[in-house]
């Protein structure tokens, strides 16, 4: 095996095996709805910044679209066209007879021999620290079929040989069954985004194939994307609930980048709402009430939550059931969850482990000592019921 390269997406390096190889043909293959295009940008983008340079061929909208697309997810890339880092490999003009203002162009995109042609010139001009995207390869597919194929085949005997990363975005149309498995076979790498339904998100990435070979046991990561940011593990709806009093308005505040609370003379009367965009992941915290009087609306609050930080005040264990009650009738019982032992700066905090033993919570489930208005281990509790999530994905992927 060679070395490894990052893609700059952590998530995507962990799912490779620490990065892509030079000299690898890499296929995004997308769900119909799922956008792909995204992913493959940042990826270039990333690269680029890097020292690595670009061949960029797009076939279904101009090239200044793509950089305005680019523009808008915070990748700019106008000073890489101007130095030659990056070169647009323009197969849309020629689609509705206009001149293209790129020196590599496809006059007549409809004959094969032409797009041919260009793209081994293309090929012809990658080195080592190349990185080329064909966006989009159900265009190509869509005229000429199992001969685009066999093309595909050749071209990234091209990258190999030349030690260059190849990227391929396609969507997964209703294509006969001999052009998706020859596109599967033409590939070292298959990346899918897929629209699945499951406790964190309806869209995931997931790798099916590295160094050619199937992954016998997938991993499947939600995700979305950010503008600005890009790709974004997705945690839609993680919920803060707790007792009256036990700090969980100062928790979301602490923890968010931006935050917001419905309340009437300093108490809580509807909820917490706070986001933030941490360690890949995009993140929603819904904070509840904690009297009684409002339970009612708690079923509501924890509605499609997925996960819980469940907030006590360390010094009143008489509230200790209320806790545990509080999250059953938020219907959240049984979802991973992380407590926050707070106000351990108080005299009588008791330790995690008596709050352990009193409340009787399970040893796989972290009790975190915090100081919620100093901020104090909210974020190691963030990390800790994070990992806990993505644990939970994995086991359901792995299943699959």
């Amino acid at each position: 095996m060679g070395n490894r390269v990052s893609t700059g997406i952590k998530v995507v390096d962990n799912l490779l095996g620490g990065g892509f190889e030079r000299g690898t043909s890499i296929l995004i293959r997308s769900s119909p709805f799922v956008d792909a295009t995204p992913i493959a940008q940042e990826w270039l983008f990333n690269r680029l910044r890097e020292g690595d340079r670009g061949f960029y061929l797009v076939n279904n909208r101009p090239p200044e679209i793509v950089s305005g697309e680019m523009e808008s997810y915070g990748w700019p890339i106008e000073e890489y066209r101007e130095s030659g880092a990056l070169t647009f490999i323009d197969a849309y003009s020629g689609f509705i007879g206009m001149e293209s203002s790129e020196d590599l162009n496809v006059k007549d995109p409809l004959k094969f021999n032409e797009v041919n042609g260009v793209l081994l010139e293309t090929l012809k001009r990658m080195g080592k620290d190349s990185i080329f995207i064909f966006d989009s390869l159900n265009i190509f597919l869509d005229q000429f079929g199992i001969k685009g194929v066999s093309a595909i085949t050749e071209w990234n005997k091209y990258s190999l040989v030349r030690d260059a990363c190849s990227i391929y975005i396609y969507t997964e149309w209703g294509y006969p069954k001999e052009i998706k498995s020859r596109l599967e076979r033409a590939f070292d790498v298959i990346i899918d985004l897929k629209a699945l339904k499951r406790i964190i998100a309806s869209e995931v990435l997931t790798v099916s194939k590295i160094d050619r070979k199937p992954v016998p046991k997938r991993r499947y990561v939600p995700f979305k994307y950010s503008k600005p940011g890009g790709f974004r593990v997705y945690i839609p709806k993680i919920l803060v609930t707790g007792p009256y009093h036990a700090g969980k308005t100062t928790i979301v505040h602490k923890i968010s980048s931006r935050a917001v609370s419905v309340q009437r003379m300093g108490t809580t009367i509807a909820l917490d709402f706070g986001h933030i965009d941490y360690e890949g992941f995009s993140i929603d915290l819904f904070g509840t009430i904690g009297q009684p009087r409002f339970d009612p609306i708690l079923d509501i609050l924890g509605g499609e939550a997925i996960g819980v930080l469940l907030v006590i005040d360390s010094t009143k264990p008489e509230e200790f059931p209320r806790a545990m009650e509080m999250m059953r009738k938020a219907g959240v019982h049984g979802l991973p969850y992380v407590v926050i032992a707070n106000k351990q700066d108080l005299p009588g905090a008791l330790s995690a482990e008596e709050i352990r033993k009193r409340m009787r919570i399970p040893k796989d489930i972290p009790v975190i000592e915090a100081i919620a208005t100093e901020g104090k281990n909210l974020m190691k509790a963030l990390d800790l019921l994070l990992k806990k999530l993505v644990e939970e994905e994995e086991k359901f992927g792995n299943s699959s």
